[in-house]
């Protein structure tokens, strides 16, 4: 008789296979496209690992679970241990970017710099080329003109209070025509312009903006992540319980098979 733990490890790799194959259709499609902009180079290699390493490890434990094949589920738990390492020192990683207070302590230690890593690795220019790509592409800074502005789109859509630049509409900004007490010969001021695939984009305040939207969603990330790690726990122990499963019908069929 098939043990409960081999049947909701089957579905539960059933599920997961069919995921990964997705992902990894998704991302194999957008390389096979050719000319990809800036939003799906963020997004290709990174669905594409995902989905083959999802798609391999739900093959191994279909096979362990379903055939009872034993080296198949010692392969698929070693697998999920390396995955469930990887995904708590990317728990501990992202906690370490996203908290002020622990990512400056931590600092101190000479590691590596956790408190400014995102601002950081927004200021490699290829990583900011791509961002810029993106940010054009979705368009996010058309029709602002009657609703609440977010962080990015203030930093990025329209010039600086201080400049002093007069609105026409959400991406038409006039220059001031006095320079009496506005310095907007400088920094982000110089940056602006009325070009809807430059407006604020080269500003700091841009960049700015990005990395606190980014330390945002790192942060509800953690979490999200905290939240796989105990999912996975859980099917791991599964898993091994199939595997002891496959253990004992072993023994059991080879215990009938003597005189």
């Amino acid at each position: 008789m098939v043990r409960v733990s081999n049947t909701i490890l089957a579905i539960f790799n059933c599920v997961t296979l069919l995921a990964g194959l997705v992902i990894m259709g998704l991302g194999l499609y957008i390389f096979a496209r050719g000319g990809a902009t800036g939003c799906d180079k963020v997004l290709q290699n990174p669905l594409i690992v995902v989905g083959v390493a999802i798609t391999a490890i739900s093959l191994l434990g279909l096979i362990g679970s379903c055939c009872r094949v034993n080296f198949a589920l010692t392969l698929y738990l070693i697998l999920l241990f390396l995955l469930l390492l990887c995904l708590i020192g990317f728990t501990v990683f992202a906690i370490l970017v996203t908290n002020e207070s622990i990512g400056k302590a931590f600092s101190k230690t000479k590691i590596m710099d956790f408190q400014n890593w995102l601002r950081d690795n927004l200021a490699d220019e290829k990583h900011w080329n791509d961002m810029k790509s993106c940010a054009v592409q979705t368009k996010i800074c058309q029709d602002n003109n009657h609703k609440k502005l977010s962080d990015i789109q203030s930093g990025c859509c329209q010039p600086p209070v201080s400049c002093g630049f007069v609105s026409n509409n959400a991406t038409l900004w006039n220059r001031p025509k006095t320079r009496a007490a506005v310095k907007y010969d400088s920094g982000d001021c110089t940056a602006w312009s009325n070009q809807q695939d430059t407006l604020c984009f080269n500003c700091e305040s841009c960049k700015a903006a990005y990395a606190a939207t980014s330390r945002k969603e790192w942060g509800q990330l953690a979490v999200a992540n905290s939240c796989f790690v105990a999912f996975a726990l859980l099917f791991y122990s599964i898993a091994c319980c199939a595997r002891s499963n496959n253990k004992n019908d072993d023994s059991h069929h080879r215990f009938r098979g003597y005189p």
